[in-house]
C-alpha cells in the first residue's frame, strides 16, 4: 500500500448518504480511503478514475478539483446522495 505524506483539502466538504449510512469526505485522502472501504460498489468506470486521480493528486501538484470531480461521479455511480456546495 502506498502512504502519502501529504493531503489535498476541498473547498467544501461533500457529504454522501447511502445504505443508511452518511459519510463526511473533506480532502482528497479522505476520498481515496472512502473509495477503497466504505464503498457500495466494487466496480466500475467512475470508481476506477476516481481513485486513479485521487492517488494522482496526493502524489502530484495537480489540481484538488479533478479529484473532487471524479469522487462526485464515482458516487453518483455507486447509487450515493451526494450533497456538496460545488457539484
Amino acid at each position: 500500500m502506498t502512504l502519502f505524506a501529504t493531503d489535498r483539502l476541498w473547498a467544501d466538504a461533500v457529504v454522501l448518504e447511502g445504505d443508511g449510512r452518511v459519510l463526511r469526505v473533506q480532502s482528497t485522502r479522505d476520498a481515496l480511503l472512502c473509495l477503497k472501504n466504505h464503498w457500495l460498489e466494487t466496480d466500475g468506470p467512475a470508481l476506477a478514475a476516481a481513485k486513479t486521480l485521487c492517488e494522482r493528486g496526493l502524489a502530484s501538484d495537480d489540481d484538488p478539483g479533478l479529484a473532487l470531480r471524479a469522487f462526485i461521479e464515482a458516487a453518483k455511480e455507486a447509487g450515493f446522495r451526494v450533497n456538496s456546495w460545488t457539484g
